[in-house]
C-alpha cells in the first residue's frame, strides 16, 4: 500500500451487531512519538439498509485528556440511500478546515465513528469501507 502503513477494512458485519445508531470501532492505538501524516478512505462498497438513508464515517482521536471525534476524517457518506462519497483523503469534505496530521501528547486511540439515520445499525445488509493512515514513528527515526 503505497504512501500508507496502516489499512482498515471494515464492513457492514463490523456495525450490524449494533443495536443502536452509532458506533465506534477502534482501529489503533499510538503510543507518544508518533506521527499520522494522513488519512484516506475508500468506499469498496456503498452501505445499504432497510429504511438506513445516511451512514457517515468519521476518523480522529480519543485520548486521556484531548479527544476530536473527526480531526482526521470529517463525517463522509458511505450509504447508498445518501449522496455516498466514493473516496476522499485526510481532510474529506472539508479541505480547508481539516488538520494535515495529528501527533498524540499522550497514548491515543484512533477511531472511526459511524452514524446512521433512519434505522440503527443493525438494519444493514451490505457495504464496506477501507480506512488507510501513513504513521510514522518519531522516537524511530536517527
Amino acid at each position: 500500500m503505497r504512501g500508507f502503513s496502516h489499512l482498515f477494512k471494515i464492513t457492514f458485519a463490523d456495525l450490524s451487531g449494533t443495536a443502536a445508531t452509532t458506533k465506534t470501532q477502534g482501529l489503533v492505538t499510538l503510543p507518544v512519538g508518533s506521527l499520522v501524516r494522513n488519512a484516506a478512505f475508500f468506499l469498496k462498497s456503498g452501505f445499504v439498509g432497510a429504511s438506513v438513508t445516511n451512514l457517515t464515517l468519521e476518523v480522529g482521536w480519543n485520548g486521556a485528556s484531548v479527544d476530536d471525534p473527526n480531526g482526521l476524517i470529517e463525517a463522509a457518506e458511505l450509504a447508498t440511500a445518501g449522496t455516498e462519497i466514493l473516496a476522499g483523503d485526510a481532510t474529506g469534505v472539508a479541505f480547508a478546515t481539516k488538520r494535515t496530521g495529528f501527533a498524540p501528547q499522550e497514548s491515543s486511540a484512533i477511531e472511526a465513528l459511524f452514524t446512521a439515520t433512519g434505522a440503527n445499525l443493525t438494519a444493514l445488509t451490505a457495504g464496506e469501507v477501507w480506512v488507510a493512515l501513513d504513521v510514522v514513528d518519531l522516537s524511530k527515526l536517527g
